[in-house]
């Protein structure tokens, strides 16, 4: 009778020893996961706006997807990896890194992206890119506007975003849609008030001629004595390389 009160009331005790044993094995596997995903991290932590800063990122590709498929469900990493796709927005001008089978690359660039905003809808960085390669590679039924919105949406004042992605909407005809042209405007007086003109003439030289257009127009109304740095942009734009 003594053995038998002494098991039923050792049981508890067993049972919560179990349970604290199986926490501590869970809480362990994820503090490795978490460790070694970091370990593999490449630190390619923002979109890259740049030819320069693209090329960087693209010779840590293999270490950032490598973190990405440790991360597994982890959105930021697998965004992070997609960054590292950023050259292709520049083609033939980053020449630094050579991609042998451009097709193939990019259809990695797009799974990756899709695998990162599935995880991560919220993230601007990768809204952004995802429609710089839709309009540098456009594919038929797809529409770069609408990742680009996403990127508006997602992140109107992510400041270090706000260049390439006025590039990307004056070079997509954005103007042409009533809700872009209040994003677009907002971008340009977002970067006048920071007197940031050179990444407007940047964005001007390479936009269409309806973008161009609306940016002259919407300067001229915020700040005309801006409108010299655009025809300095315009003219340098015609001199020979």
């Amino acid at each position: 009778m003594f053995d038998r009160e002494a098991g039923i009331g050792g049981s508890p005790h067993i049972v919560f020893r179990l349970t604290a044993l199986l926490f501590a094995i869970l809480l362990g596997a994820q503090c490795l996961w978490l460790v070694l995903a970091e370990l593999a991290r490449p630190g390619i932590h923002e979109l890259p706006t740049d030819a320069a800063s693209a090329t960087a990122a693209a010779k840590q590709r293999d270490a950032a997807l490598r973190a990405a498929s440790i991360g597994a469900i982890r959105s930021d990493l697998w965004a992070e990896a997609a960054f590292a796709y950023a050259d292709l927005l520049w083609g033939e001008k980053n020449k630094a890194i050579a991609n042998a089978n451009p097709a193939s690359t990019l259809l990695h660039a797009r799974a990756t992206l899709t695998r990162a905003l599935d995880d991560g809808p919220h993230q601007s960085s990768a809204w952004l890119l995802l429609a710089g390669l839709s309009l540098r590679f456009p594919s038929p039924g797809f529409d770069a506007l609408e990742p680009l919105k996403m990127s508006y949406y997602t992140g109107p004042s992510e400041q270090p975003l706000v260049p390439l992605r006025l590039r990307i909407a004056v070079q997509l005809d954005g103007s042409k849609d009533i809700e872009m042209r209040q994003f677009i405007s907002r971008d340009l007086r977002m970067l006048l008030a920071q007197n940031q003109k050179s990444a407007i003439a940047e964005a001007y030289n390479v936009a269409s001629p309806s973008g161009k257009r609306f940016i002259e127009s919407t300067i001229k109304d915020i700040d005309p004595s801006a409108l010299d740095s655009l025809q300095t942009a315009k003219q340098k734009q015609l001199l020979p390389d």
